[in-house]
């Protein structure tokens, strides 16, 4: 009985353990999916401050056009200090509309996420960006990583159980078969 109540708590440890942790990447994902946009807008921001202040919309729209070539960012905005739309990326002639964002379920984050961040020039704001960002397709590749490393795991899990009930039978057996040539020998 003292065997199975340790199989048993070791069994729900393994649970818990692989939810928490599999919880705990999901969010780490994520946050570095974010951070990687955070780092892709505030470099934008800080090429972006010498072209905005001189009005120069060539640059500007290159440096625009060229975040935008990024696969996870959908479209690029920039703002000047009154909030006025400026420019955006190729194809993006007035300022997008966020109202169209999907409501993240519990736990469960939106598949496209509204960055925002400040030009500035000297300290001074000359105005701001806006980028959308797919945070979710962006974490896409490391996301199936951590599960097929998860599945790598639990296969292994699985096999040290199997040679562990595999050893412990053989190793009865020959308890089992010792004693009996034991009780002949006493016997005779």
């Amino acid at each position: 009985m003292l065997r199975l109540l340790v199989a048993a708590s070791c069994l729900l440890a393994l649970v818990w353990i692989a939810s928490n942790t599999s919880f705990r990447s999901h969010q780490l994902l994520h946050t570095n999916a974010n951070h990687a946009a955070q780092s892709l807008i505030k470099q934008f921001a800080l090429n972006a401050a010498e072209p905005l202040s001189r009005s120069d919309t060539p640059r500007l729209r290159a440096l625009s056009n060229h975040l935008a070539s990024d696969p996870y960012v959908l479209s690029v905005a920039v703002y000047n200090q009154q909030g006025h739309f400026v420019m955006g990326n190729d194809g993006l002639t007035a300022p997008p509309n966020f109202a169209g964002l999907p409501d993240g379920l519990a736990g469960i984050n939106p598949s496209k996420d509204a960055i925002v961040s400040t030009i500035e020039n000297d300290e001074q704001t000359l105005g701001f960006v806006s980028i959308e960002y797919l945070t979710d397709a962006a974490m896409s590749e490391s996301h199936r990583h951590f599960h097929q490393l998860g599945r790598v795991v639990l296969l292994m899990l699985i096999i040290v159980g199997i040679f562990t009930w595999q050893i412990g039978r053989a190793l009865t057996r020959r308890d089992v078969k010792n004693q009996i040539e034991k009780s002949a020998q006493e016997e005779e």
